[in-house]
């Protein structure tokens, strides 16, 4: 690891295996895991999902059950690693119950999505499920949310209302969609990016991680940005702090953008 990267952390993932869409098996998921550590992740809150109507019951235990599995394969493969559970509560109901602490990704802040990738009518109320219930929502991938783009004022309104966002690290080269990434790009530029996290899923095809961020953002020459992105704001929030505002970034004529115009020339 380059002296140049501080411990970063990453805060939406997918590795407590066979829960739900990300990491299968404990040999994935630690796979997985190996690959951020040696990329200079040190502290990694893994996510599954969990609809807030089902925030308490059997999936809460099958969850709890397959994480101390992980955790325990975790320690020995990787030691040094600081892992803990934390979820993506899809807020699916307007009035649910979510004062069980041990949901957040620390004591203040609550990782939150949107049903299907779909903005709800009401978005500030449905939101303010989780504020009235003294959690920070932290918004997963609000560039990924359907027709974001032609309703981007959207954005502001919910950070005016203290929510934190939470970009996806392959939304800032497309892997979503040009209008995510073109949502992001206006976000980063906006300076309504608080921190960048992978959403890693342990599988082919959805393994980005917090570091190729981390070289992006280094690639363009926003260094200092990229520390609070992906070191400072996720430990802060894992801590229990609010994260500290993050200055406009302009992603620029960066490789990637060089490098489809190379491969565009040559077809």
């Amino acid at each position: 690891m380059s002296d140049r990267i501080p411990p970063l952390a990453d805060l939406h993932n997918h590795f407590v295996p066979g829960v739900d869409d990300g990491a299968r098996t404990i040999d994935e998921a630690i796979a997985a895991l190996k690959e951020l550590f040696e990329s200079g992740v040190t502290r990694v809150a893994t996510t599954p999902h969990l609809s807030a109507s089902r925030a308490s019951g059997s999936r809460r235990v099958e969850i709890q059950e397959s994480f101390d599995k992980l955790r325990a394969a975790a320690k020995q493969a990787i030691p040094d690693l600081s892992l803990r559970l934390a979820y993506e509560v899809r807020l699916d109901e307007p009035d649910v119950e979510l004062s069980d602490r041990s949901l957040g990704l620390g004591d203040r802040h609550l990782l939150v999505e949107f049903s299907m990738l779909m903005m709800p009518a009401y978005s500030i109320e449905t939101l303010n499920a989780a504020a009235r219930q003294d959690w920070v929502p932290v918004l997963a991938h609000p560039e990924r949310y359907a027709g974001v783009g032609a309703r981007y004022g959207l954005i502001q309104t919910w950070r005016d209302a203290g929510v934190v966002m939470c970009v996806n690290a392959a939304s800032l080269w497309g892997r979503y969609g040009r209008e995510a990434e073109l949502v992001a790009r206006r976000m980063l530029a906006d300076g309504a990016v608080d921190i960048i996290a992978s959403d890693h899923h342990a599988r082919p095809g959805r393994s980005e991680t917090v570091r190729q961020a981390w070289d992006r953002l280094l690639e363009v020459g926003h260094d200092e940005a990229a520390v609070l992105l992906l070191s400072e704001n996720p430990k802060a929030i894992l801590d229990g702090q609010d994260p500290v505002p993050v200055p406009p970034i302009h992603l620029g004529d960066g490789w990637i953008e060089r490098l489809k115009r190379i491969v565009g020339r040559s077809r």
